[in-house]
Protein backbone atom coordinates (compact mmCIF):
# COMPACT_ATOMS: atom_id res chain seq x y z
CA UNK A 1 0.00 0.00 0.00
CA UNK A 2 3.15 2.08 0.79
CA UNK A 3 1.64 3.79 3.98
CA UNK A 4 3.12 3.14 7.10
CA UNK A 5 0.59 1.17 9.71
CA UNK A 6 0.09 1.94 13.24
CA UNK A 7 -1.47 0.49 16.08
CA UNK A 8 -4.32 2.22 17.83
CA UNK A 9 -2.60 1.81 21.10
CA UNK A 10 0.33 3.65 19.12
CA UNK A 11 -2.32 6.10 17.82
CA UNK A 12 -3.80 6.73 21.44
CA UNK A 13 -0.15 7.54 23.07
CA UNK A 14 0.51 9.81 20.30
CA UNK A 15 -2.63 11.90 21.17
CA UNK A 16 -1.60 11.54 24.26
CA UNK A 17 1.85 12.54 23.95
CA UNK A 18 0.60 15.36 21.57
CA UNK A 19 -2.24 16.60 24.12
CA UNK A 20 0.58 17.01 26.76
CA UNK A 21 2.66 19.31 24.81
CA UNK A 22 -0.19 21.03 23.83
CA UNK A 23 -0.96 21.74 27.47
CA UNK A 24 2.48 22.45 28.72
CA UNK A 25 2.65 25.15 25.98
CA UNK A 26 -0.96 26.73 26.82
CA UNK A 27 0.15 27.67 29.96
CA UNK A 28 4.25 28.03 29.22
CA UNK A 29 3.56 30.82 26.42
CA UNK A 30 1.22 33.06 28.86
CA UNK A 31 3.76 33.17 31.15
CA UNK A 32 6.84 34.16 28.72
CA UNK A 33 4.55 36.78 27.52
CA UNK A 34 4.05 38.04 30.98
CA UNK A 35 7.64 38.22 31.69
CA UNK A 36 8.32 39.92 28.32
CA UNK A 37 5.56 42.77 29.53
CA UNK A 38 7.45 43.11 32.82
CA UNK A 39 10.60 43.36 31.47
CA UNK A 40 9.54 45.97 29.25
CA UNK A 41 8.21 47.61 32.27
CA UNK A 42 4.33 47.10 31.19
CA UNK A 43 3.32 45.21 34.56
CA UNK A 44 5.02 44.70 37.66
CA UNK A 45 5.59 41.47 40.07
CA UNK A 46 3.04 40.73 42.76
CA UNK A 47 5.89 40.85 45.42
CA UNK A 48 8.08 43.56 43.70
CA UNK A 49 6.23 46.61 45.27
CA UNK A 50 6.98 44.63 48.46
CA UNK A 51 10.48 43.84 47.95
CA UNK A 52 11.10 47.14 47.24
CA UNK A 53 9.04 48.43 50.52
CA UNK A 54 11.25 46.25 52.45
CA UNK A 55 14.65 47.67 51.01
CA UNK A 56 13.95 51.14 50.73
CA UNK A 57 12.27 51.27 54.43
CA UNK A 58 15.88 51.50 56.19
CA UNK A 59 16.87 54.53 53.97
CA UNK A 60 13.35 56.63 54.72
CA UNK A 61 14.44 56.07 58.16
CA UNK A 62 18.08 57.33 58.41
CA UNK A 63 17.33 59.72 55.24
CA UNK A 64 17.66 63.07 56.85
CA UNK A 65 16.08 64.96 52.95
CA UNK A 66 13.28 62.89 51.56
CA UNK A 67 12.99 64.49 48.95
CA UNK A 68 15.39 62.40 46.49
CA UNK A 69 13.45 59.25 48.19
CA UNK A 70 9.80 60.18 47.77
CA UNK A 71 10.37 61.41 44.21
CA UNK A 72 11.74 58.14 42.63
CA UNK A 73 8.56 55.52 44.27
CA UNK A 74 7.93 53.23 41.57
CA UNK A 75 4.77 52.64 40.37
CA UNK A 76 2.06 50.99 43.15
CA UNK A 77 4.19 53.32 46.11
CA UNK A 78 2.79 56.07 47.48
CA UNK A 79 3.64 57.49 51.42
CA UNK A 80 1.86 59.91 54.01
CA UNK A 81 4.32 62.10 55.84
CA UNK A 82 3.47 62.76 59.61
CA UNK A 83 5.11 64.35 62.09
CA UNK A 84 4.73 63.20 65.64
CA UNK A 85 1.34 64.67 66.66
CA UNK A 86 -0.13 62.79 63.34
CA UNK A 87 -0.71 66.28 61.26
CA UNK A 88 0.01 65.75 57.32
CA UNK A 89 3.09 67.26 55.97
CA UNK A 90 3.32 65.40 53.06
CA UNK A 91 1.75 62.86 50.87
CA UNK A 92 1.42 61.26 47.18
CA UNK A 93 -2.12 59.48 48.18
CA UNK A 94 -5.42 60.71 47.66
CA UNK A 95 -9.22 60.71 49.09
CA UNK A 96 -9.85 57.48 51.00
CA UNK A 97 -6.62 56.13 50.96
CA UNK A 98 -5.07 59.22 52.93
CA UNK A 99 -7.93 58.10 55.81
CA UNK A 100 -6.65 54.69 55.41
CA UNK A 101 -3.27 55.67 55.92
CA UNK A 102 -3.72 57.99 58.67
CA UNK A 103 -5.90 55.63 60.73
CA UNK A 104 -2.70 52.64 60.29
CA UNK A 105 -0.34 54.85 62.01
CA UNK A 106 -2.77 55.80 64.93
CA UNK A 107 -3.73 52.39 65.64
CA UNK A 108 -2.41 50.08 63.19
CA UNK A 109 -6.01 49.36 61.75
CA UNK A 110 -5.54 48.24 58.09
CA UNK A 111 -8.92 49.91 56.37
CA UNK A 112 -8.07 49.41 52.55
CA UNK A 113 -9.02 47.16 50.12
CA UNK A 114 -7.95 45.80 46.97
CA UNK A 115 -4.93 44.34 48.14
CA UNK A 116 -3.31 47.70 49.49
CA UNK A 117 -0.71 46.93 51.98
CA UNK A 118 0.51 49.67 54.57
CA UNK A 119 3.71 49.96 56.28
CA UNK A 120 5.09 52.37 59.73
CA UNK A 121 8.49 53.98 59.17
CA UNK A 122 9.56 55.99 62.37
CA UNK A 123 11.68 58.85 62.11
CA UNK A 124 13.30 61.10 64.29
CA UNK A 125 10.63 63.86 64.45
CA UNK A 126 8.22 62.64 61.55
CA UNK A 127 5.85 59.08 60.99
CA UNK A 128 6.19 58.01 57.19
CA UNK A 129 3.21 55.55 56.09
CA UNK A 130 4.36 53.50 52.87
CA UNK A 131 1.01 52.02 50.88
CA UNK A 132 2.06 48.97 48.53
CA UNK A 133 0.19 46.33 46.76
CA UNK A 134 0.38 43.35 46.93
CA UNK A 135 -0.28 41.48 43.45
CA UNK A 136 0.88 42.23 39.72
CA UNK A 137 -0.51 45.30 38.24
CA UNK A 138 -0.13 47.58 35.00
CA UNK A 139 2.50 50.11 34.97
CA UNK A 140 -0.44 52.48 33.13
CA UNK A 141 -2.94 53.43 35.74
CA UNK A 142 -5.73 53.24 33.00
CA UNK A 143 -4.84 49.75 32.30
CA UNK A 144 -5.13 48.85 36.15
CA UNK A 145 -8.70 51.18 35.99
CA UNK A 146 -10.49 48.89 32.99
CA UNK A 147 -8.77 46.05 33.07
CA UNK A 148 -8.60 42.59 35.67
CA UNK A 149 -4.92 42.56 37.22
CA UNK A 150 -1.78 40.61 34.85
CA UNK A 151 -2.62 37.41 37.12
CA UNK A 152 -6.11 37.40 36.18
CA UNK A 153 -5.60 37.73 33.04
CA UNK A 154 -2.94 35.23 32.88
CA UNK A 155 -4.73 32.58 34.65
CA UNK A 156 -7.77 32.74 32.31
CA UNK A 157 -5.59 32.80 29.16
CA UNK A 158 -4.13 29.57 30.50
CA UNK A 159 -7.53 27.79 31.09
CA UNK A 160 -8.53 29.62 27.81
CA UNK A 161 -5.65 27.90 26.28
CA UNK A 162 -5.84 24.36 27.38
CA UNK A 163 -9.45 24.54 26.74
CA UNK A 164 -8.77 25.43 23.06
CA UNK A 165 -5.73 23.16 22.51
CA UNK A 166 -7.74 19.65 24.42
CA UNK A 167 -11.30 20.77 21.90
CA UNK A 168 -8.67 20.77 18.72
CA UNK A 169 -6.90 17.97 19.83
CA UNK A 170 -9.69 16.02 20.19
CA UNK A 171 -11.52 17.06 16.78
CA UNK A 172 -8.43 16.73 15.01
CA UNK A 173 -7.78 12.93 16.93
CA UNK A 174 -11.54 12.16 16.25
CA UNK A 175 -11.59 13.01 12.46
CA UNK A 176 -8.43 10.64 11.79
CA UNK A 177 -10.37 8.22 13.64
CA UNK A 178 -13.85 8.64 11.65
CA UNK A 179 -11.68 9.52 8.25
CA UNK A 180 -10.11 5.66 9.10
CA UNK A 181 -13.77 3.58 9.71
CA UNK A 182 -14.86 5.39 6.21
CA UNK A 183 -13.71 1.93 4.42
CA UNK A 184 -15.31 -0.27 6.78
CA UNK A 185 -18.69 1.68 7.14
CA UNK A 186 -18.49 1.78 3.04
CA UNK A 187 -18.18 -2.01 3.38
CA UNK A 188 -20.99 -2.89 5.87
CA UNK A 189 -22.97 -0.93 3.66
CA UNK A 190 -21.95 -2.49 0.95
CA UNK A 191 -22.73 -5.81 2.02
CA UNK A 192 -26.00 -4.90 3.97
CA UNK A 193 -27.89 -3.95 0.32
CA UNK A 194 -25.99 -7.25 -0.99
CA UNK A 195 -23.45 -5.63 -3.69
CA UNK A 196 -20.50 -7.77 -3.51
CA UNK A 197 -18.72 -6.33 -6.41
CA UNK A 198 -17.32 -3.49 -4.96
CA UNK A 199 -13.58 -2.96 -3.81
CA UNK A 200 -12.65 -2.64 -0.08
CA UNK A 201 -10.59 0.35 1.28
CA UNK A 202 -7.71 0.05 4.00
CA UNK A 203 -6.75 1.87 6.88
CA UNK A 204 -3.37 3.29 7.98
CA UNK A 205 -4.46 1.57 11.88
CA UNK A 206 -3.84 -1.52 12.33
CA UNK A 207 -6.95 -3.13 14.31
CA UNK A 208 -8.85 -1.46 11.71
CA UNK A 209 -6.89 -2.71 9.05
CA UNK A 210 -7.68 -6.31 9.93
CA UNK A 211 -11.63 -5.41 9.97
CA UNK A 212 -11.11 -4.78 6.40
CA UNK A 213 -8.93 -7.83 5.86
CA UNK A 214 -11.75 -9.81 7.42
CA UNK A 215 -14.26 -8.06 5.46
CA UNK A 216 -13.09 -8.88 2.09
CA UNK A 217 -12.66 -12.85 3.16
CA UNK A 218 -16.33 -12.37 4.12
CA UNK A 219 -17.28 -10.49 1.22
CA UNK A 220 -15.30 -13.33 -0.78
CA UNK A 221 -17.03 -16.04 0.94
CA UNK A 222 -20.40 -14.66 0.52
CA UNK A 223 -20.12 -13.82 -3.21
CA UNK A 224 -19.10 -17.42 -3.44
CA UNK A 225 -21.86 -19.07 -1.64
CA UNK A 226 -24.77 -16.18 -3.01
CA UNK A 227 -23.25 -17.27 -6.46
CA UNK A 228 -23.95 -20.93 -5.56
CA UNK A 229 -27.15 -20.46 -4.93
CA UNK A 230 -28.29 -18.35 -7.54
CA UNK A 231 -27.57 -20.39 -9.66
CA UNK A 232 -29.17 -23.59 -8.27
CA UNK A 233 -32.60 -21.16 -7.74
CA UNK A 234 -32.22 -20.04 -11.37
CA UNK A 235 -31.39 -24.11 -12.44
CA UNK A 236 -34.95 -25.07 -10.16
CA UNK A 237 -36.80 -22.56 -11.63
CA UNK A 238 -35.53 -23.63 -15.09
CA UNK A 239 -36.49 -26.83 -14.27
CA UNK A 240 -39.75 -26.01 -13.01
CA UNK A 241 -41.16 -23.54 -15.95
CA UNK A 242 -39.61 -26.76 -18.36
CA UNK A 243 -41.64 -29.13 -15.86
CA UNK A 244 -44.73 -27.28 -16.32
CA UNK A 245 -44.41 -26.89 -20.02
CA UNK A 246 -44.07 -30.57 -20.86
CA UNK A 247 -46.98 -31.37 -18.52
CA UNK A 248 -48.99 -29.38 -20.83
CA UNK A 249 -48.63 -31.88 -23.43
CA UNK A 250 -50.20 -35.03 -21.62
CA UNK A 251 -53.00 -32.80 -20.25
CA UNK A 252 -53.70 -31.70 -23.83
CA UNK A 253 -53.89 -35.25 -24.90
CA UNK A 254 -56.29 -36.40 -21.89
CA UNK A 255 -59.06 -33.25 -22.26
CA UNK A 256 -58.88 -34.17 -26.19
CA UNK A 257 -59.83 -37.61 -25.44
CA UNK A 258 -61.97 -36.89 -22.37
CA UNK A 259 -63.83 -34.46 -25.02
CA UNK A 260 -64.23 -37.28 -27.46
CA UNK A 261 -65.54 -39.86 -24.82
CA UNK A 262 -67.89 -37.27 -24.26
CA UNK A 263 -69.19 -37.16 -27.62
CA UNK A 264 -69.68 -41.35 -27.54
CA UNK A 265 -73.14 -42.59 -25.35
CA UNK A 266 -72.07 -42.92 -22.22
CA UNK A 267 -74.29 -44.38 -19.21
CA UNK A 268 -74.86 -42.30 -16.00
CA UNK A 269 -71.96 -43.83 -14.14
CA UNK A 270 -69.79 -43.92 -17.09
CA UNK A 271 -70.80 -39.85 -17.67
CA UNK A 272 -70.05 -39.30 -13.65
CA UNK A 273 -66.34 -40.31 -14.14
CA UNK A 274 -66.23 -38.32 -17.37
CA UNK A 275 -66.95 -35.57 -15.57
CA UNK A 276 -64.53 -36.31 -12.67
CA UNK A 277 -61.89 -36.28 -15.72
CA UNK A 278 -62.77 -33.15 -16.92
CA UNK A 279 -62.68 -31.08 -13.31
CA UNK A 280 -59.24 -32.47 -12.76
CA UNK A 281 -57.70 -32.35 -15.76
CA UNK A 282 -59.29 -28.40 -15.29
CA UNK A 283 -57.78 -27.73 -12.08
CA UNK A 284 -54.59 -29.80 -13.59
CA UNK A 285 -53.78 -26.32 -16.04
CA UNK A 286 -54.77 -24.37 -12.93
CA UNK A 287 -51.97 -25.65 -11.10
CA UNK A 288 -49.51 -25.97 -14.18
CA UNK A 289 -50.70 -21.88 -15.22
CA UNK A 290 -49.76 -20.91 -11.61
CA UNK A 291 -46.35 -22.77 -12.02
CA UNK A 292 -45.70 -20.54 -15.00
CA UNK A 293 -46.66 -17.59 -13.30
CA UNK A 294 -44.41 -18.08 -10.23
CA UNK A 295 -41.31 -18.68 -12.38
CA UNK A 296 -41.96 -15.75 -14.58
CA UNK A 297 -42.51 -13.68 -11.67
CA UNK A 298 -39.53 -14.67 -9.92
CA UNK A 299 -37.31 -14.47 -12.63
CA UNK A 300 -38.73 -10.86 -14.05
CA UNK A 301 -40.96 -9.99 -16.42
CA UNK A 302 -39.38 -8.75 -19.92
CA UNK A 303 -41.69 -5.29 -20.80
CA UNK A 304 -42.92 -4.44 -24.53
CA UNK A 305 -43.48 -0.87 -23.73
CA UNK A 306 -46.05 0.81 -26.23
CA UNK A 307 -47.74 3.98 -26.13
CA UNK A 308 -51.25 3.75 -24.92
CA UNK A 309 -54.34 5.97 -24.87
CA UNK A 310 -55.39 5.92 -20.74
CA UNK A 311 -58.91 6.58 -20.91
CA UNK A 312 -59.38 4.04 -23.89
CA UNK A 313 -57.74 1.23 -21.79
CA UNK A 314 -59.62 1.64 -19.01
CA UNK A 315 -62.62 1.26 -21.25
CA UNK A 316 -61.48 -2.09 -21.51
CA UNK A 317 -60.45 -2.90 -18.52
CA UNK A 318 -64.45 -1.91 -17.72
CA UNK A 319 -65.85 -4.27 -20.17
CA UNK A 320 -63.86 -7.23 -18.65
CA UNK A 321 -64.51 -6.34 -14.95
CA UNK A 322 -68.05 -5.87 -15.82
CA UNK A 323 -68.18 -9.66 -16.73
CA UNK A 324 -66.51 -10.81 -13.72
CA UNK A 325 -68.60 -8.69 -11.36
CA UNK A 326 -72.03 -9.54 -12.75
CA UNK A 327 -71.01 -13.52 -12.74
CA UNK A 328 -70.60 -12.70 -9.12
CA UNK A 329 -73.49 -10.20 -8.46
CA UNK A 330 -70.98 -7.21 -7.46
CA UNK A 331 -71.95 -3.77 -8.55
CA UNK A 332 -68.41 -2.02 -10.34
CA UNK A 333 -68.25 1.63 -10.24
CA UNK A 334 -65.11 3.47 -12.26
CA UNK A 335 -64.44 6.64 -12.37
CA UNK A 336 -61.62 8.26 -14.74
CA UNK A 337 -60.57 11.82 -15.19
CA UNK A 338 -61.99 13.54 -18.54
CA UNK A 339 -57.89 13.67 -19.89
CA UNK A 340 -55.76 11.35 -18.95
CA UNK A 341 -53.63 11.25 -22.04
CA UNK A 342 -51.37 9.03 -23.21
CA UNK A 343 -48.94 6.43 -21.30
CA UNK A 344 -46.17 4.07 -21.87
CA UNK A 345 -47.00 0.48 -20.72
CA UNK A 346 -46.71 -2.85 -21.03
CA UNK A 347 -50.59 -3.18 -21.52
CA UNK A 348 -50.99 -6.81 -21.35
CA UNK A 349 -48.96 -7.18 -18.05
CA UNK A 350 -50.40 -3.78 -16.45
CA UNK A 351 -54.04 -5.30 -17.55
CA UNK A 352 -53.23 -8.70 -15.71
CA UNK A 353 -52.31 -6.45 -12.45
CA UNK A 354 -55.32 -4.33 -12.63
CA UNK A 355 -57.46 -7.37 -12.88
CA UNK A 356 -56.10 -9.62 -10.39
CA UNK A 357 -56.73 -6.97 -7.88
CA UNK A 358 -60.28 -6.56 -9.51
CA UNK A 359 -60.75 -10.54 -9.29
CA UNK A 360 -59.71 -10.09 -5.26
CA UNK A 361 -62.22 -7.12 -5.12
CA UNK A 362 -64.36 -9.04 -6.62
CA UNK A 363 -63.73 -12.35 -4.37
CA UNK A 364 -63.62 -10.46 -0.80
CA UNK A 365 -66.79 -8.54 -1.88
CA UNK A 366 -70.30 -8.92 0.12
CA UNK A 367 -73.12 -9.88 -1.87
CA UNK A 368 -74.85 -7.27 -3.66
CA UNK A 369 -71.64 -4.96 -2.66
CA UNK A 370 -69.74 -2.20 -4.90
CA UNK A 371 -66.49 -2.70 -6.40
CA UNK A 372 -64.76 0.89 -6.70
CA UNK A 373 -62.46 2.13 -9.30
CA UNK A 374 -60.75 5.42 -9.82
CA UNK A 375 -58.50 6.34 -12.23
CA UNK A 376 -56.50 9.66 -11.99
CA UNK A 377 -53.37 11.89 -12.34
CA UNK A 378 -51.95 12.88 -9.33
CA UNK A 379 -48.14 14.73 -9.66
CA UNK A 380 -46.72 12.73 -12.82
CA UNK A 381 -48.31 9.43 -11.22
CA UNK A 382 -50.96 7.14 -12.92
CA UNK A 383 -53.21 6.20 -9.53
CA UNK A 384 -55.57 3.13 -9.94
CA UNK A 385 -57.65 2.97 -7.11
CA UNK A 386 -59.59 -0.42 -6.81
CA UNK A 387 -61.58 -0.24 -3.57
CA UNK A 388 -64.46 -3.08 -2.17
CA UNK A 389 -67.20 -3.02 0.79
CA UNK A 390 -65.72 -6.04 2.22
CA UNK A 391 -63.79 -6.61 5.93
CA UNK A 392 -60.54 -4.97 4.76
CA UNK A 393 -56.86 -5.85 5.31
CA UNK A 394 -55.60 -6.75 8.47
CA UNK A 395 -52.49 -5.66 10.13
CA UNK A 396 -50.78 -8.67 9.18
CA UNK A 397 -52.05 -8.47 5.18
CA UNK A 398 -51.10 -4.98 4.77
CA UNK A 399 -47.47 -5.94 5.58
CA UNK A 400 -47.45 -9.47 3.88
CA UNK A 401 -49.94 -9.59 1.41
CA UNK A 402 -47.60 -8.87 -1.42
CA UNK A 403 -45.44 -11.61 -0.68
CA UNK A 404 -45.33 -15.54 -2.06
CA UNK A 405 -48.14 -17.38 -1.31
CA UNK A 406 -49.83 -15.40 1.39
CA UNK A 407 -53.12 -15.43 2.12
CA UNK A 408 -54.96 -14.07 4.85
CA UNK A 409 -58.10 -16.15 4.68
CA UNK A 410 -56.73 -19.68 5.05
CA UNK A 411 -60.23 -21.35 3.44
CA UNK A 412 -59.89 -19.83 0.13
CA UNK A 413 -56.91 -22.34 -0.57
CA UNK A 414 -60.05 -24.83 -1.26
CA UNK A 415 -61.15 -22.44 -4.23
CA UNK A 416 -57.59 -22.95 -5.84
CA UNK A 417 -56.02 -19.65 -4.70
CA UNK A 418 -52.64 -19.46 -3.95
CA UNK A 419 -51.56 -15.93 -2.75
CA UNK A 420 -49.89 -15.41 -5.97
CA UNK A 421 -52.11 -12.26 -6.98
CA UNK A 422 -51.04 -9.39 -5.51
CA UNK A 423 -47.68 -10.87 -5.68
CA UNK A 424 -47.73 -11.10 -9.45
CA UNK A 425 -49.44 -7.68 -9.44
CA UNK A 426 -46.35 -5.84 -7.41
CA UNK A 427 -43.84 -7.88 -9.40
CA UNK A 428 -45.88 -6.25 -12.80
CA UNK A 429 -45.86 -2.72 -10.99
CA UNK A 430 -42.08 -2.75 -9.51
CA UNK A 431 -40.64 -3.74 -13.28
CA UNK A 432 -42.89 -0.63 -14.13
CA UNK A 433 -41.10 1.69 -11.30
CA UNK A 434 -44.09 1.30 -9.74
CA UNK A 435 -45.34 1.32 -6.00
CA UNK A 436 -48.16 -1.16 -5.03
CA UNK A 437 -49.95 0.60 -2.02
CA UNK A 438 -52.13 -1.32 0.55
CA UNK A 439 -54.40 0.13 2.98
CA UNK A 440 -58.50 0.02 4.13
CA UNK A 441 -60.65 2.77 2.84
CA UNK A 442 -62.25 4.98 5.30
CA UNK A 443 -65.27 5.11 3.16
CA UNK A 444 -66.05 1.67 2.70
CA UNK A 445 -64.44 0.06 5.87
CA UNK A 446 -63.11 -2.56 2.69
CA UNK A 447 -59.51 -3.18 1.31
CA UNK A 448 -58.29 0.29 -1.25
CA UNK A 449 -55.11 -1.14 -3.20
CA UNK A 450 -53.76 1.98 -5.18
CA UNK A 451 -51.84 0.91 -8.63
CA UNK A 452 -48.76 4.16 -8.47
CA UNK A 453 -46.94 4.31 -11.89
CA UNK A 454 -44.92 7.14 -12.71
CA UNK A 455 -45.91 9.05 -16.64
Amino acid sequence: MGTKIATLRTAFIKYLVMLIGGLALSVITPFLIFTIFASLGIVIYSNQSEEFVKTIAPVLASTPDLADVTENMPPGCDYLLLDKSYTILETSLKNDDVKSALRYATDGVNTANNGKQFLLITRDKELIVLQYYIGSRFINPWLNKYFPSPEIILYSLIALNCVFVCILLTIRFSRRLQKQLVPIMNATEEISSQNLDFEIGHSNIKEFEDVLLSFSKMRDDLKMSLEKQWHAEQLQREQIAALAHDLKTPLTVIQGNIDLINETELDDEQRLYADYITESSSQISIYIKTLIDISRTVAGYQLHLEEIDISGYMGQIEAQANSLCLAKGICLHMEKEVDLGIFKTDKLLLERAIMNVISNAVDYSPPLGTIYVTTQKVDHFLHISITDEGTGFTSEAIHHAQEQFFMGDKSRTSNMHFGMGLYITNSIIKQHDGQLILSNSKKTGGAQVIIKIPY
